[in-house]
């Protein structure tokens, strides 16, 4: 009986967020979930083919990001608005993570979903939330179907760190721009500004915010926050080629220690 409640609860949570996210303009409706037309793109569930041309290095950097990219959405009944961006699943010590940006959250960590393969994954806890920096760490459960970036371990140390900071560095990042995904994208250092942020010459659109960004030997280098935007005689001209991420040392791993839920 426990578990048919517990089947019984799942799709009435799916129902509703589908009935909300509907409701907010967003047009998914039900049968969206069922024929991958809305969150999953008709590639996502096919095996994905490398090109030859490609050293081994840089297959392992796509295939780390395409394999740990997740979409999220954030609604908050309160307000009634929704956003749906993207993130990085993460491992930590013995616990699982998404981490993205802050800025996409819009409600509690109950009213946030991790999305994957037509499955909605709670937020089990928000273990940090860093408005300044702009980045969000999430607990959750294990996701089947995704493989977790290692966290301490595939991050950069200090010597591959000045290898990233140099220009035209090709970089790799696997997102949910315009809710459309998991798409693939290249790109290179174009610049940085000091250490806050690095600018690479790559595409963005909406929701690709919190794509986890790699370098070309596969260390995972930081995540995506925006996009620029420039002015002309016209007013304000986004600049979705140059995109903005911050680097992953900015991020305190230390919090997926000592703030998880046992």
């Amino acid at each position: 009986m426990s578990g048919l409640i517990k089947s019984l609860s799942k799709i009435a949570r799916t129902f509703l967020y589908t009935c909300l996210l509907f409701s907010f303009g967003l047009f998914i409706t039900y049968s969206s979930f069922i024929d991958n037309s809305f969150l999953i793109s008709p590639g996502a569930k096919l095996n994905i083919n490398y090109s030859a041309g490609h050293s081994i290095a840089k297959k392992r950097a796509i295939k780390k990001s395409r394999s740990s990219a997740v979409q999220l959405i954030s609604i908050s009944f309160k307000d009634q608005s929704a956003s749906t961006f993207s993130g990085t699943y993460i491992k930590s010590s013995d616990n699982y993570f998404v981490l993205t940006v802050a800025h996409g959250l819009q409600g509690t960590c109950a009213e946030t979903k991790v999305i994957y393969d037509d499955e909605f994954y709670d937020c089990v806890k928000l273990i940090h939330v860093d408005q300044e920096l702009d980045y969000a760490l999430i607990q959750v459960d294990e996701i089947p179907k995704r493989t977790a970036i290692q966290i301490p371990r595939e991050i950069p140390n200090n010597r591959e760190w000045r290898r990233v900071f140099t220009l035209l560095h090709e970089v790799i990042y696997t997102g949910y721009p315009n809710t459309i995904g998991p798409l693939t994208f290249s790109g290179e250092i174009a610049g940085v500004a000091g250490y806050r942020y690095i600018y690479i010459n790559s595409y963005a659109w909406e929701g690709s915010s919190g794509s986890g960004v790699f370098d070309s030997d596969g260390n995972f280098i930081g995540y995506i926050v925006a996009v620029d935007i420039g002015k002309n005689d016209f007013g304000v001209q986004i600049l979705n080629n140059l995109v903005l991420v911050i680097p992953s040392f900015h991020v305190d791993w230390t919090k997926t220690i000592t703030e998880v839920k046992q």
